[in-house]
């Protein structure tokens, strides 16, 4: 009797075992997609992650090189700002490998494979499903991916942009760029010293708005812009008076302008960015 009721069952199990399998086969573009967004969102995460520690290594080894003897200052601030200068690169090596090495973990799911039982396939059908699992991989990584890359561009930008003046300025030979480079993380030392309140300031601001934006809509993303990035820029600048008061007015007036250079660009990538990952989620 139950063989004979399992048989009559068989064509109803293999039916819907037929209905999830087509249905796969209409999500796996969307499958794709989402897959990529998680994949994108990683490996941003990871490189970011590498770049903020090389950023505060930077600012660390700059810092304490000003409290050092003259041949271990210049070793030190030469580390410096090849730690900042080097962090960009290696932010983008660690997200390309990272996006690399995720990848079949992301497929761990992507081929199908029948037993044949129908029982079990249909179990192990309704028990899995590959754009739900991608999506919510997805999900999950968007407040790190949106607050690692803003905290990474909060450490170095500023940094960067200076030594890129200082660098056009001193227009130095190849064999003058250690020489160079030494001068420059001496800055990065009195730079950490005098406004690195001011860099915090900024890190954390774009952090905690970086972390709210998950639980913004995605139509209201756009909403009020400016008035987000002008905080850390006005408390940037504030802060900056504290010793800028002392010092003829010219932290504050720097770091002004320097984060006029950056804060709008690095708010503006990252609404957009969010916003089209989302767009690309909710398609699916």
């Amino acid at each position: 009797m139950t063989a004979c009721a399992y048989r009559s069952l068989e064509p109803v199990l293999q039916q819907r075992i037929a209905e999830l399998r087509e249905r796969r086969e209409r999500d796996a573009l969307f499958v794709d997609v989402a897959r990529g967004v998680a994949a994108r969102r990683i490996g941003r995460a990871l490189g970011s992650g590498a770049a903020v520690v090389l950023g505060a290594g930077a600012l660390l080894l700059g810092l304490m090189g000003l409290a050092c003897d003259s041949s271990l200052q210049r070793w030190m601030c030469g580390l410096a700002t090849a730690l900042l200068l080097g962090a960009w690169p290696a932010a983008f090596l660690v997200r390309t490998l990272g996006r690399a090495l995720l990848r079949p973990v992301l497929l761990r799911d992507a081929h199908l494979s029948l037993s044949g039982d129908p029982g079990a396939d249909l179990a192990h059908l309704e028990a899995t499903d590959p754009l739900r699992s991608a999506c919510d991989v997805a999900m999950r990584w968007e407040r790190a991916s949106t607050a690692l890359p803003l905290a990474a561009m909060s450490l170095l930008a500023p940094l960067t942009l200076h030594a890129i003046v200082w660098l056009v300025l001193a227009h130095p030979s190849p064999d003058d760029i250690p020489r160079s480079f030494q001068d420059f993380g001496v800055w990065i030392g009195l730079s950490a010293l005098i406004v690195g309140h001011s860099h915090l300031a900024v890190l954390v601001c774009s952090v905690r708005w970086g972390r709210r934006l998950r639980s913004v809509p995605t139509a209201d993303l756009l909403l009020g812009s400016n008035r987000r990035w002008g905080v850390p820029l006005l408390w940037a600048a504030g802060l900056a008076c504290l010793p800028g008061l002392l010092l003829v007015a010219v932290p504050p007036v720097l770091t002004l302008v320097t984060g006029m250079l950056f804060i709008p660009l690095m708010y503006w990538w990252t609404v957009h960015t969010v916003q089209r990952e989302r767009v690309a989620l909710d398609h699916g």
